[in-house]
């Protein structure tokens, strides 16, 4: 299992630690976000022809299940996307490299070449912007 650190040589691409980690578990929590979002969709798609009938009584409680679907979706959908944004603007040769040592913690060595560590850097400082974590 590898360490994460983060590649200061490539000083324009440098995050307050903090950023960093953020945007690292952000990464390694990527497959459940899709699930849990494909999970929303898959509920949503259920009630789509369902009606809702009120009982007429003024219900002022802060437990609104429609808008924390809506909400929980949405920044879901947000952060998903922002990853994947990220992801896209990497070379595709690089790609299951980072993935591969973000997610699956392996160390790296036996990739072809340094190059892709450059690429992670920048993939997770895009990532960081997307998410607007920096």
């Amino acid at each position: 299992m590898s360490r994460q650190w983060q590649q200061t040589k490539y000083k324009n691409l440098v995050m307050p630690k903090a950023v960093y980690y953020q945007t690292v578990w952000a990464v390694r929590d990527l497959e459940r976000m899709e699930e849990r979002l494909a999970e929303l969709e898959e509920e949503e798609n259920l009630l789509k022809g369902k009606s809702i009938v009120s009982d007429r009584t003024a219900n002022y409680l802060p437990n609104r299940p429609t808008e924390d679907f809506a909400v929980e979706k949405a920044v879901l959908k947000e952060r998903v996307l922002g990853i994947h944004a990220a992801l896209s603007m990497v070379p595709a040769e690089y790609r299951s490299f980072i993935l591969s040592n973000l997610i699956l913690r392996t160390s790296g060595r036996a990739y072809p070449n340094k190059l892709w560590k450059y690429w992670k850097q920048k993939f997770l400082y895009t990532v960081a912007k997307n998410l607007s974590i920096m």
